[in-house]
């Protein structure tokens, strides 16, 4: 294995953990407020939220180079205030991941929090929690194998994404081969005329590997909560019917 190989993987599982660790406390906190508020227009706010999971990804990375870059407003508005520009790596490679990742995790996770009994926190308040407490202590507890499904499949999105990275890269940094994701670099690979479809073949081969695991490990979660939310219901009349 290559050195562009190698340093590609490990960006990729770079972006991927900073990516799982933003965007897993932002989808839970998006999926509970989905799932426990009601209030007129609440459907503008849902769509939004899950807007990046229909439109291209490259459409994504071409938003964010507008927005982000030195001739986006917000991108001269960073730049002028603190002398900052948006990067490949780690800003533009983990905000792309993000932005197609949080949509993906929290719908998994709003139906999750819709099936928990919405009478286990006021009950939790009652007996002296507060609201945080009781959704710290009760509810999170209970989606937590959900929670897990969401994670393992945000990793493997986080590593994929190739659409909107593909267009950050291409404005963002020189086509240098190892120096990119890995989505990126198997791009970069099949595009050198030298040994270009072996080193792909194997960044392909690793990338499946990891989707493999990742898809595993989010159905034996999923699987987990269906127990556990099925088994919830049973003192409800349906345990008689499984005798």
């Amino acid at each position: 294995m290559s050195t562009f190989e190698i340093e590609a993987i490990l960006l990729s599982l770079q972006v991927a953990l900073i990516t799982l660790m933003i965007s897993t406390p932002l989808a839970i906190s998006l999926a509970t407020v989905m799932a426990r508020t009601r209030w007129r227009g609440k459907i503008v706010l849902d769509t939004l939220i899950l807007l990046p999971m229909g439109l291209p990804p490259a459409v994504i990375g071409f938003a964010l180079l507008l927005m982000l870059t030195g001739n986006g407003s917000l991108g001269s508005w960073v730049h002028e205030t603190t002398g900052l520009t948006m990067n490949f790596y780690p800003t533009g490679a983990v905000l792309a991941a993000c932005v197609m990742t949080v949509p993906l995790m929290v719908r998994i996770l709003r139906p999750a929090f819709e099936a928990t009994d919405p009478m286990l926190l006021p009950i939790a308040r009652t007996l002296g929690a507060s609201r945080w407490q009781g959704w710290w202590t009760i509810s999170l507890p209970l989606v937590w194998p959900a929670v897990a499904s969401a994670m393992a499949l945000g990793l493997a999105a986080a590593w994929g994404e190739s659409g909107a990275t593909l267009v950050l890269a291409a404005s963002l940094r020189p086509h240098h081969m190892g120096d990119t994701t890995a989505p990126v670099a198997m791009v970069q690979a099949l595009l050198n005329q030298q040994d270009g479809g072996d080193a792909a073949a194997r960044l392909a081969l690793i990338s499946l590997s990891i989707a493999l695991a990742a898809v595993a490990i989010s159905e034996i979660g999923r699987r987990r909560w269906r127990r556990r939310w099925q088994s919830s219901l049973r003192p409800a009349g349906l345990s008689a019917r499984h005798k």
